[in-house]
């Protein structure tokens, strides 16, 4: 009987440390490799943007693409004592007749970064934007403005771990942060949405933030078919960019 019981006994314990494992794995998964830590790993992006600028009539949009270095240079701690990254921003700009890969890296910025056991935070021309919360999941909600002074922004999760090209690159297992106005404000739109990879870190990101104000002293009519167009088609001021993925590494 005793060999009996000892064997019963030793499955029982499996058992337990099984199920104790699962549920340590679960709660150990925080999602927290969509926002890597480690010095050396950088992202390559191009970028292509559009600004409007409301100073001509009509309104004149000018197009930028250039490429976007983004590296961990080193971690140190700030003035609260976190361990911080320096994130170092290198560029190269677009040229007709010189391609990328013919031109040098030029440092155009440095931005800072924290990463804690509840959100990610990055501070961008010395805005703190929390960009990630933890754990990531589906329709969780968080103000990205909570660290600095301007209006609430409440960014949600759209989803997490789902398998994506980005560019020309597959990515297993990619979340989306979304916030939308919902584009029902008649004179403005603003619409920003970022994609992160495991292990890899921001893979994505578009921003649209225009206003479409219509000019001084027109007349009825001519509110009438002002406001009959999209405001996309109708932009007196503003921006829109999108960064995507060209390549990552460590270096």
């Amino acid at each position: 009987m005793k060999p009996a019981f000892g064997k019963l006994f030793l499955f029982f314990f499996l058992g337990i440390a099984l199920f104790s494992c699962k549920k340590d794995a679960n709660v150990a998964d925080m999602g927290y490799n969509y926002f890597p830590t480690d010095v050396g790993k950088y992202v390559i992006y191009d970028v292509d943007s559009t600004f409007y600028d409301g100073f001509y009539s009509p309104v004149k949009a000018v197009n930028f693409k250039f490429q976007l270095k983004e590296k961990i240079e080193s971690i140190f701690n700030d003035n609260q004592g976190r361990p911080t990254l320096r994130l170092e921003r290198y560029v190269k700009y677009y040229d007709s007749i010189v391609p990328y890969s013919a031109q040098p890296w030029t440092l155009r910025d440095v931005w800072m970064a924290n990463r804690n056991t509840t959100n990610a935070e990055r501070v961008e021309e010395n805005v703190r934007i929390v960009r990630l919360i933890f754990p990531v999941r589906k329709n969780k909600t968080w103000n990205a403005n909570a660290q600095n002074t301007y209006d609430e922004r409440d960014f949600n999760y759209e989803y997490c771990d789902f398998s994506e090209t980005i560019g020309s690159i597959n990515f297993t297992q990619v979340l989306q942060t979304l916030y939308n106005d919902g584009g029902t404000i008649l004179t403005s739109r603003e619409y920003r949405t970022e994609k992160y990879a495991r292990d890899v870190g921001l893979i994505f990101r578009e921003e649209i933030v225009v206003e479409s104000q219509p000019k001084a002293g027109a007349t009825s009519t001519e509110l009438q078919a002002f406001f009959a167009k999209s405001i996309m088609q109708r932009i007196t001021s503003g921006y829109k960019y999108t960064m995507t993925v060209h390549s990552y590494g460590t270096e």
